[in-house]
């Protein structure tokens, strides 16, 4: 009996989970002070053509600050913003809608000082589905698609805030 109730529930699709790190020759606070605007991401991430801050209410009814993204390659992202104590210097986000290919986005991006003086450690976690949401999902929504789109999207955005900060830091 067991096995049957088991494997009801095992029709849906497997989480996947996407960490990437990158240390940066900037200190924690000015990073946080950069990554701490929500609405800011075209600044820092080669990607990233413009974002829009939205102030709309979310699913539950609750006023919340959201960002509209356009990807330079022209997919658009509407991403709404999880509330976090300052002092934690973590952005927490999850994707509303969107033509990217994944569903179900959570990111988390963690600011923390590194272990040499002036350093900086940024983590960027992102826990989602793959794009159909299924567990035999049609290739391009499947999750090799959705892993590698997020992995080459961190990539590129940890480089791009990498590059800033430290050209920043030598002015």
């Amino acid at each position: 009996m067991f096995a049957c109730v088991t494997s009801a529930f095992a029709c849906g699709p497997t989480p996947q989970k996407v960490t990437k790190e990158i240390t940066i020759k900037a200190d924690a606070a000015s990073v946080w002070q950069v990554l701490k605007q929500f609405d800011a991401i075209a600044q820092w991430h080669p990607d990233v053509q413009t974002s829009v801050p939205l102030q709309k209410l979310d699913d539950e009814g609750e006023s919340a600050n959201f960002r509209l993204i356009t990807l330079k390659s022209g997919l658009k992202l509407e991403e709404k913003r999880r509330e976090t104590p300052d002092v934690d210097m973590k952005l927490d986000y999850q994707m509303s809608q969107g033509d990217f290919p994944v569903s179900n986005y959570r990111g988390v991006m963690q600011v923390r000082t590194g272990t040499a003086v002036g350093e900086t450690i940024v983590t960027w976690t992102g826990r989602f589905n793959n794009k159909a949401n299924t567990l035999d999902a049609p290739a391009g929504q499947d999750n090799a698609t959705a892993i590698q789109a997020m992995e080459l999207f961190y990539d590129d955005g940890l480089a791009g805030l990498k590059s800033m900060m430290e050209v920043i830091g030598k002015k």
